[in-house]
């Protein structure tokens, strides 16, 4: 979208000759600020360290990972508002946690194939950094070892129903990008 903004004004200003020309650059002056406003998320999943955050009652928490991290901080810095351990609402044992987040959905985050049987059907998101069984994307939104993969860090936005969804890579297409087999 913004490339085809930038291309219109560029267009405008190369055809006209009058000083109509100059109402197209202020015409993106006025609207490139728009693409800067975006909803904060309600849920981020770093690809990497392990980190999960959450929308709790007070903001975003850790579900997994460690606070200060470097995901993390870069998360902070984004959204402009600190991510702690989350204190309540996160029931973890050795195969994985569950969170309760307050706009009433449910995640799990799995760490042994053995909790998908259980976990799916239980919860709206389930996050793992194994390759999660078909059965479970048909039950709840998945993000697996593949997604990540292909991905990277994802955001997600609870709509009442499911999750809004943007990975942070969409086009793997990039010369700089080594991509994981």
């Amino acid at each position: 979208m913004a490339r085809a903004i930038g291309l219109a004004c560029l267009a405008w200003f190369a055809f006209f000759k009058t000083r109509w020309r100059l109402l197209g650059p202020v015409l993106v002056a006025v609207t490139v600020p728009l693409f800067a406003i975006d909803r904060p998320p309600d849920v981020l999943i770093a690809d990497t360290t392990q980190a999960l955050a959450f929308r709790g009652p007070d903001g975003l928490a850790l579900a997994t990972g460690k606070p200060g991290s470097f995901a993390v901080q870069l998360w902070e810095d984004t959204y402009s508002e600190p991510i702690e351990k989350a204190t309540s609402g996160v029931a973890c044992d050795s195969l994985g946690c569950i969170a309760e987040a307050a706009g009433g959905y449910r995640i799990a985050v799995v760490r042994d194939a053995a909790a998908f049987g259980e976990d799916c059907a239980a919860v709206d998101l389930v996050v793992t950094r194994l390759y999660a069984p078909a059965y479970c994307r048909s039950e709840a939104t998945v993000i697996d070892a593949g997604d990540l993969r292909r991905g990277g860090v994802h955001w997600l936005k609870w709509l009442g129903g499911g999750f809004e969804i943007r990975p942070a890579i969409v086009d793997l297409n990039r010369p700089w990008r080594v991509v994981p087999r």
